[in-house]
């Protein structure tokens, strides 16, 4: 019984620490002079649908309703390209040890975008958009109270 409830614990942990770590590894870089860092509250997200109300159909506004937040950081790549091995290198650390799922990943001439998602034990959705280019990197995180559809259709 006891190492039953040690291993509940250490498993509930972890998926907690998963969260907890994308949020350290944007806190970490989002100080770094290299990046730009955005960071959007559920307000502006409100703001936005009520501004463009006319603009939105229906099933965006309902999907926009339920973001609580949104956190974007970004490398201009061709100036640090330390900056940019060392932010890849941790972000795919987090990747391989996470329980993000690649739902989608598109890839052109010169963009690579690739899209993650996961739902914790609390029903909050996180999904991690990952786009690189010749010039640029970006890290977007959203966190809400969204469905698996939801996280499909914001991918798409």
């Amino acid at each position: 019984m006891k190492t039953k409830l040690i291993l509940l614990m250490i498993v509930l942990s972890s998926v907690g620490l998963q969260a907890q770590t994308i949020d350290k590894l944007i806190e970490k870089y989002s100080t770094n002079k290299n990046f730009e860092y955005v960071s959007i509250s559920k307000g502006l997200f409100n703001l936005t649908q009520w501004l463009g109300g006319s603009n939105i159909d229906k099933d965006t506004k309902e999907v926009l309703g339920r973001i609580k937040s949104m956190k974007i950081l970004t490398l201009n790549t061709t100036i640090n390209s330390q900056a940019k091995v060392s932010f890849q290198r941790e972000l795919n650390s987090f990747l391989k040890r996470g329980c993000y799922e690649q739902m989608m990943e598109t890839r052109n001439k010169s963009d690579k975008s690739t899209v993650y998602g996961y739902t914790d034990n609390k029903g909050v959705a996180h999904l991690l958009i990952v786009v690189k280019n010749d010039a640029e990197m970006s890290l977007i995180v959203m966190k809400g109270n969204l469905t698996h559809a939801d996280l499909e259709k914001i991918a798409k």
